[in-house]
């Protein structure tokens, strides 16, 4: 590897998809935009700080087909950025990592992500 190159850390893939997340913690109740979701997590904008480790309940839906599935677990705030671009002042981009979801639950995001990114690598 070059010097100055990092590994992908990912461990997961992800997508860059607009989904609106519900988020509930000790003293929060919000609603969050993604910019990408993946099986481990989502990167949301919030127009006010939460701690990094701050533990949230979530819930969102996808959509399937002509339905939509909805999604529910638990996540952690893994990173937190001030945005700086003046239009966007005191909003943050967010990391949060889903520390408990049901299988049945991380298996959908799995197949949703699967399918936005095969639909975009696909000749129109």
């Amino acid at each position: 590897m070059a010097a100055g190159m990092r590994p992908e850390r990912r461990q997961a893939p992800r997508v860059t998809e607009r989904v609106w997340l519900a988020l509930r913690g000790e003293a929060t109740d919000l609603r969050a935009e993604t910019k990408n979701l993946s099986t481990i997590g989502a990167y949301c904008v919030l127009d006010r700080f939460l701690s990094p480790m701050t533990k949230l309940q979530l819930e969102f839906e996808l959509p399937n087909g002509a339905r939509r599935v909805r999604i529910r677990g638990e996540g952690a705030v893994v990173r937190v950025e001030p945005i700086v671009d003046s239009a966007e002042r005191g909003r943050y981009h967010v990391g949060i990592y889903f520390t408990e979801m049901s299988d049945q639950d991380r298996a959908a995001i799995s197949r949703f992500v699967r399918q936005q990114l095969a639909a975009r690598s696909s000749p129109a």
